[in-house]
């Protein structure tokens, strides 16, 4: 069921009771806290789909009638953040948050390009529910009644499996162009089918993401790549043109597809990843790239090396911007290459020792396995330094 932003209906409203292993704890608490102050309040968005679909949610949302002041009165270890919208983050930690919005309503003040930039009219809870952009994304749950309350037919989507625009999806992603990233995202992670009006706009509002600032676009990048549908994510991003409004510079080649695969089954084996590494391969060819140009003019190997490095990476976060220690990283994968490339029986205890070793070692592994097979000695060289090492230290 699709309906305009104006429409009032009365939503669908289903008992279900979500098993205590999925639900999240500190967010139950943020819930009772907001809801035994007087205010209206519910679980939303992404965790209520998972949980509709026996997902763990990686994140728990609340949305309130109550306004950011309030809700940041009630929570002595609160902050409130955001300029566009208005939210509270309810520390439970360093990185351990319950984010908390407030119903927003219709009125948003948008840029000459149709962006939203402001967003700080707060409304009702039918209001809010059109007011975002999927209809599998506008699901409520109320903790207390055990009920999921659906305005705009996300429960129907969740059953045939099917990604639905609230409103029309050209002025949608006109609004936020991000939205046509996460659609990609979300239908390789519940292997849903975006509907045919999705996927023609997405195809001709792909330069829409030009108008995203790249602090923002490296947070959603994260989010696309570190999970495990890596690979199916980059080829569908590729297929509708987007990638190279994220990374230009990156063509698809057997190195990338190796990376994104072992991405995956490192994360199924709850290994940790780390965005570097595979940020790290999507930029390799340009860098090798960009290192023959230099070699030309430049004789040291070392600082053509380092002048590649530079240079593609500053060409990158004019994209996506990566934090510096990421970048720090990346340069670091890299700049190890040739040194793991040369097998010098005296290089082997500081090499080893090196705190990137382990994620230069494995870039020279994936290497081999796809666009390097004539690397296989060094890596046979590296992984038998490593066990005599290993049994020098027992």
């Amino acid at each position: 069921m699709q309906i305009t932003r104006d429409c009032k209906v009365e939503p669908i409203r289903q008992s279900v009771q979500f098993s205590n292993k999925l639900l999240d704890k500190n967010a139950l608490r943020v819930v009772d806290i907001i809801y035994k102050a007087g205010f209206e309040v519910y679980l939303v968005g992404g965790c209520v789909r998972d949980l509709l679909l026996d997902l763990k949610p990686k994140d728990f949302d609340v949305v309130t009638n109550a306004s950011p002041e309030q809700v940041h009165k009630l929570f002595k270890r609160s902050r409130m953040i955001g300029r566009r919208f208005r939210l509270v983050h309810v520390m439970f930690g360093a990185r351990d948050f319950i984010e908390v919005a407030t119903f927003r309503s219709g009125k948003v003040q948008t840029a000459k390009n149709g962006v939203i930039m402001r967003d700080n009219c707060y409304g009702k809870l039918e209001e809010d529910a059109v007011r975002r952009d999927f209809n599998i994304n506008a699901l409520y749950y109320d903790v207390h009644k055990q009920e999921v309350i659906d305005y705009v037919g996300g429960l129907k989507d969740i059953e045939v499996s099917e990604i639905n625009m609230i409103g029309e999806a050209k002025a949608r992603f006109k609004e936020d162009p991000v939205r046509m990233i996460r659609a990609i995202r979300f239908s390789e992670k519940l292997n849903a089918e975006l509907s045919c009006e999705i996927q023609g706009c997405i195809i001709k509002q792909a330069s829409l993401l030009k108008n995203i600032s790249s602090a923002r676009l490296y947070e959603e990048c994260i989010k696309l790549f570190q999970n495990e549908y890596s690979l199916q994510v980059y080829e569908q991003l590729e297929n509708y043109g987007l990638l190279k409004y994220l990374f230009k510079q990156t063509h698809k080649n057997a190195f990338i597809k190796k990376a994104c695969i072992n991405t995956s089954q490192r994360i199924k084996q709850n290994k940790p990843v780390t965005p570097a590494f595979l940020f790290a391969v999507f930029l390799w060819q340009a860098q090798n790239n960009r290192f023959v140009h230099i070699k030309k003019k430049q004789h040291s190997f070392h600082l053509a090396m380092m002048q590649a490095c530079d240079e593609v990476i500053i060409q990158q976060i004019k994209q996506v911007s990566l934090p510096k220690y990421l970048t720090t990283r990346i340069k670091d994968i890299w700049m190890m290459q040739p040194k793991l490339e040369k097998m010098y029986p005296k290089k082997i205890e500081f090499l080893l020792n090196h705190p990137r070793f382990r994620m230069g070692y494995d870039f020279l592994v994936l290497r081999s396995k796809s666009i390097n097979p004539e690397l296989k000695e060094e890596v046979d060289f590296w992984t038998k330094a490593q066990e005599n090492a290993l049994c020098n230290h027992e």
